[in-house]
């Protein structure tokens, strides 16, 4: 993968003068690490958007960005994302800047891809983990770990963290037993039933639950009733 830039700048705001920043179209965001002395920044929206899809929270990015008359470039990962509580859109940025040469634990998402003959046999697919931690150099992590569910040919059958292949320079932290997906046999009626009680079938149980409504129902009404005697009562009086 190509290297990924993203220009920023030091932030002079703070607190609630953020929002005039974002209405302007620029992102709040913090640079930290355990050499690195918290700074303030803040870049354009669309730039950190760009960037953020190919990056995601695994890939390297090369922070650029000026201080005291010096350009600076840092080895960053996005560490953490605060978004707006309706439209998504990023609020404020944590990048953690790394060192090169140090091994980092990651959690690294898993990418369910192919068709599984087993599923379209009318088998439902169990994903067990959405994603498997490892440990590697900055520049050896993984973006996503895709898992190939074609495989699946038949039902009961399972993917398990031993079944992907990982470069050498990355260590799995998972145990290699762990499932990671699987194909169970569609429930036939008879064993529903069996589930639900001997002496319920499937169409009893929603009879049930259709007579259940009929009389919440009535109950509803019932209650109504009195409520409408009242009004007529006060009507009748006020004449």
């Amino acid at each position: 993968m190509d290297k990924l830039i993203l220009k920023a700048k030091k932030r002079t705001v703070f607190g609630k003068k953020n929002k005039a920043l974002r209405e302007k179209g620029f992102i709040p965001a913090i640079l930290y690490g355990k050499k690195t002395e918290t700074l303030p920044l803040e870049m354009k929206s669309q730039d950190f958007n760009n960037i953020y899809k190919k990056s995601g929270d695994t890939n390297i990015i090369d922070l650029v960005f000026e201080d005291q008359g010096k350009e600076q470039v840092k080895n960053v990962l996005v560490q953490d994302v605060s978004n707006h509580f309706l439209n998504g859109s990023p609020m404020h940025v944590d990048f953690y800047e790394v060192e090169m040469n140090k091994l980092i634990k990651a959690h690294i998402p898993v990418v369910f891809i192919g068709e599984s003959p087993a599923v379209n046999k009318g088998g439902v697919l169990i994903k067990s983990m959405n994603e498997i931690e490892v440990e590697a150099l900055p520049k050896d992590l993984p973006h996503e770990i895709p898992v190939d569910i074609s495989v699946l040919t038949d039902f009961d059958q399972t993917i398990y963290v031993h079944d992907i292949k990982f470069s050498s320079e990355v260590k799995v932290l998972v145990e290699e037993n762990t499932p990671i997906a699987s194909v169970s046999e569609p429930i036939s009626e008879e064993e529903l039933e069996k589930e639900l009680g001997e002496d319920k079938s499937v169409e009893e149980v929603e009879v049930v639950g259709e007579d259940k409504e009929e009389k919440e129902g009535e109950v509803e009404e019932t209650k109504k009733e009195p409520k409408e005697e009242k009004e007529e009562g006060k009507d009748d009086s006020s004449k």
